[in-house]
């Protein structure tokens, strides 16, 4: 960090932010700063916290020599349409920070600083945004209400199954038993079958001779 940056973060330090000139923008757009300072020869310096201050670009008093940049880079984005004016084209969010001009010459000078910051592009695309969110939240909430509702269903499903398969095996046992109960068979009485018994004998006996 040179003596230059250095006095700038000093600057900042002690600088109220009250001071800062605050310009809104939009991503795309193009932006002029000017500079506060009446002198022609300038430093312009980009302060992007916590970064140290960056040097841009150095215009002279003379108007035959042409603008010195820190970084060829930095031409496509900045440029100088007078001494005392810098011009950003097409602002990304890599040139959002805060700007100053900073004469280098005795005795030293520094500008307020112009702080750039963005706006909300399109609002609408950010209420779509929170619409398709709470759909999205609400989608999610009827998915699990359909599910346990599926869930109870396949239960209560099983439940009843397994009932009647009880219900039915109780019934078929029932019918196995009823088929080997006992039989009480009538007995003739006791008399009767000692007279049947005494005929028999006698006619398995043998004739005797008259």
């Amino acid at each position: 960090m040179n003596i230059i940056q250095l006095q700038i973060c000093l600057y900042m330090w002690f600088e109220a932010t009250e001071s800062l000139t605050n310009i809104k923008i939009t991503l795309g757009a193009d932006v002029n700063i000017s500079c506060e300072l009446d002198i022609k020869e300038i430093y312009w310096y980009r302060q992007k916290s916590p970064d140290p201050p960056v040097w841009i670009l150095r215009t002279y008093d003379r108007t035959y020599e042409k603008v010195q940049y820190e970084n060829s880079i930095l031409k496509h984005k900045y440029s100088v349409k007078t001494n005392s004016h810098l011009f950003i084209t097409n602002i990304s969010t890599d040139e959002l920070a805060v700007y100053y001009c900073v004469k280098t010459s005795k005795p030293q000078k520094f500008s307020n600083g112009t702080k750039i910051y963005i706006t909300d592009k399109n609002p609408q695309q950010h209420m779509e945004l929170r619409y398709l969110i709470f759909a999205s939240v609400l989608l999610n909430v009827l998915l699990i209400i359909a599910v346990i509702g599926l869930g109870k269903s396949y239960i209560q499903t099983r439940t009843k199954k397994s009932l009647d398969n009880r219900q039915s095996n109780t019934a078929a046992q029932y019918s196995v038993d009823s088929q080997y109960a006992e039989v009480n068979l009538p007995t003739p009485p006791t008399e009767n079958r000692h007279c049947d018994e005494t005929r028999l004998y006698s006619l398995l006996q043998p004739m005797r001779p008259v």
